[in-house]
This record gives structure tokens, C-alpha cells and sequence, in this order.
């Protein structure tokens, strides 16, 4: 008897251990255990007419998410994945262009890490939406939304209809449009966030959608990059179902939240100290918003990045300047030299990715991981 209670306790601290690895996350320094898909899906809102086409809200958006084992020997995704139809390519060039790049030269040297259409992994994951800046697209942010699938998030973002540089829609084109930037306009973004939450969610209960049984209820972030980072803020006060959000330069929209616009969910603020588009007025009314929020919240503040550090324009231009490689003085002015962004963009998926662990997957380690400042030399970082 005292054998049989011996090796039982010995099976049962082995399922202890197992159990809390399991439950425990993966360490957010390095990529994590999974391998990273990624698809395209159209997406219809019959409940919105779109401003912008006049017909229903219709959001192209790209997913990635855990990998089955064995997705690695599938080829890569290109970039011109992204732009789907020649027509769309065609159109994704002169978007490049106008961001100084060639976006010939972008497909031959893109670099990402996911597996166009590979099979999802078995298990069920935290849901993460992802908001775009002012005329960027649902892509500008490849290497955060990859490093966060392969940690077990799906990951979906959309290009908001007729704020994206282009949108490729199934019957047409629709470009850039500064309809998109009126008063009146400013909540077609946080609505496309819910409705996304709402449709994925939808995916995952019912029909026999690739992602049924995938998502898990009730564990829900956003984050987003400059007026997507206002999106992130003003979706969480418009939807309670997102429990953590991650807003990165947020631009001046930041003025057009309503009063008492305090976030009161977990927040991890990311800014460049020396953001040329926003300045530092628009850094302070970010710092402001942190400073009302409830907590528990964090900000992360990188001394030497600047706008664009923290999405793909690194692989898009060089020498875009506002935080991408040296921006050239002006009025007698010293040139600027910012930070390197590759490797900013590694501390922005680390904190990233220790914050949605620590409070979309109640992970201790992630939370040990946020309690201190890793870069000194990098960043300002304050937690409260």
C-alpha cells in the first residue's frame, strides 16, 4: 500500500509539473515554441454601410496563428502575398513607391517567419487584433504579429477600408481617403476591432471555419501603432470583451476621445522618445493618457526610436528617417540618428509578449518579466 501511494505521488507531481509548465508561458525573449501560419479571409459587415464605397463594411484581413507541427517544411509566405491579385500587386507597387522603396526589391529580400495557409495547430488561443496607422496597411506590423502566433496567439488585422494606403477588395480597389480622418469618421476603426472580435469569435463556435475550436473565450487584446493606437484605446472603452491593449505612438486623434476616456484595463503604452510625426506635444498627451490610466499599466519609452521604428518600413526604406535610419537636419539643425530598429522591434515583442501572457494568460513568469527594465540603456520604462 505505501508503494502504490509512493508511486502515486510521484505521478501526481509530474502531472503537477507538467500542468504548470503548460499553464506557464514561454520565455518572451526568445520566438516562441510554435511555428506561424498565415492566411487571408474577406470579411463582410452586413450591419455597417462602409462611407467610403457605399456598400457593406468590408474588411480584407490577415490572420496568423500557431502552426501544426510539420508547417515549417512549407514554403514561406511573400510579400506579394499580401497584395493577392496582380491587380492588387500592381497597386501594392505604387504604395511602395510612395514610401521611397521598390517593391521589387521588398519581395526578394522580405523577411517573415509564417507559412502561407498551413494548417493551424490543435489547440485553442488568446484572440489579438491589430489596428494600422493613418495610410498604412494590416501588414505593417509582420515581425510583431509572427513573434506573438508563435507564443500561441491568433492574431488578426484588418486594412480599414479607405484608411489603408490601398485596399484590395474582391470588386475593387479602394485608395487611400481623407474622409477617413473627420471627426465624424473616427469610430469606423474601433467598430472594425469588434467586429472582428464578434466574427472570429463567431468562426470559433459554430460551422466548420478553420478556426472552429480555436479561439479561447473570454481572452481577448488589441494593439495597434499610431491612429491604430488610438483605435486600441477607444475600442477598449467601446468593448469590454478586450482585456488588455498595447497602444504604440499614439497620434493626435488621441484629443478626439470622448471626456473621461480613462483606460481602465491593463495598458502597456510604447513611445519614441524622439517621434518626429507625433513630437512632443503628441508624446505628452500619450503620457498624459497613461498617467489617468487605472492600473495596473506600463510605459515603455525608447530613448532614440522615433515614428516608424516599430513597424516593416525597415524592410520597406532605409533612409526614411523618423526613426529609420538617419534623418538629415533641418533650418541649421544636426542630423538625427535614431536607434536601431531591428533591434527595438526585438524589445517591442518581448514586452509584448510578457505583457498579453501576463494578463491574457495569467503567466507568473511573463509578470516577473514585466516587473523589471531589461534595456536601461534602451528604454525609460515605468510600472504602476
Amino acid at each position: 500500500m505505501r508503494m502504490s501511494l509512493r508511486i502515486f505521488a510521484i505521478v501526481l507531481g509530474i502531472f503537477a509539473i507538467s500542468a504548470d509548465s503548460l499553464c506557464d508561458a514561454a520565455d518572451p525573449r526568445k520566438p516562441g515554441p510554435y511555428s506561424v501560419g498565415v492566411r487571408t479571409e474577406v470579411f463582410v459587415d452586413d450591419q455597417r454601410e462602409c462611407a467610403i464605397t457605399g456598400k457593406p463594411r468590408t474588411l480584407v484581413t490577415e490572420i496568423w496563428y500557431p502552426a501544426a507541427q510539420g508547417s515549417e517544411k512549407q514554403p514561406l509566405n511573400k510579400f506579394s502575398d499580401f497584395w493577392g491579385t496582380p491587380a492588387g500587386v500592381a497597386a501594392g507597387k505604387l504604395v511602395i513607391g510612395r514610401f521611397g522603396g521598390q517593391f521589387d526589391k521588398v519581395e526578394e529580400t522580405f523577411k517573415n517567419i509564417a507559412h502561407r495557409n498551413a494548417k493551424i495547430d490543435a489547440g485553442s488561443f488568446p484572440l489579438l487584433v491589430f489596428s494600422h496607422g493613418n495610410g498604412g496597411f494590416r501588414h505593417q506590423n509582420t515581425y510583431q504579429a509572427e513573434y506573438l502566433a508563435s507564443h500561441g496567439y491568433i492574431v488578426a488585422a484588418a486594412d480599414h477600408t479607405g484608411n489603408a494606403a490601398t485596399t484590395i477588395l474582391p470588386d475593387q480597389i479602394v485608395p487611400y481617403s481623407l474622409e477617413t480622418r473627420k471627426p465624424e469618421r473616427r469610430d469606423d476603426r474601433p467598430h472594425d476591432v469588434s467586429f472582428l472580435i464578434t466574427h472570429l469569435s463567431e468562426l470559433s463556435t459554430s460551422g466548420d471555419h478553420w478556426l472552429r475550436g480555436r479561439i479561447t473565450d473570454g481572452q481577448i487584446g488589441a494593439f495597434g501603432h499610431s491612429f491604430g493606437g488610438f483605435t486600441v484605446c477607444r475600442a477598449a472603452e467601446l468593448d469590454a470583451r478586450i482585456k488588455a491593449i498595447v497602444p504604440m505612438t499614439l497620434t493626435d486623434a488621441l484629443r478626439e476621445m470622448p471626456e473621461n476616456n480613462d483606460c481602465k484595463i491593463p495598458l502597456l503604452l510604447i513611445l519614441g522618445n524622439t517621434d518626429r510625426t507625433v513630437g512632443e506635444g503628441g508624446n505628452n498627451r500619450s503620457i498624459a493618457y497613461f498617467e489617468k490610466a487605472a492600473e495596473p499599466k506600463y510605459l515603455l519609452n525608447f530613448k532614440d526610436a522615433g515614428h516608424y521604428t516599430f513597424t516593416e518600413m525597415t524592410q520597406i526604406n532605409t533612409n526614411w528617417g523618423d526613426g529609420i535610419g538617419i534623418e538629415k537636419g533641418k533650418d541649421g539643425k544636426p542630423d538625427l540618428t535614431f536607434s536601431d530598429a531591428l533591434e527595438d522591434q526585438r524589445i517591442t515583442n518581448e514586452y509584448s509578449v510578457a505583457f498579453f501572457d501576463t494578463f491574457l494568460k495569467d503567466s507568473a513568469a511573463a509578470r516577473k518579466f514585466l516587473d523589471q527594465n531589461h534595456y536601461p540603456q534602451e528604454v525609460d520604462y515605468r510600472r504602476e
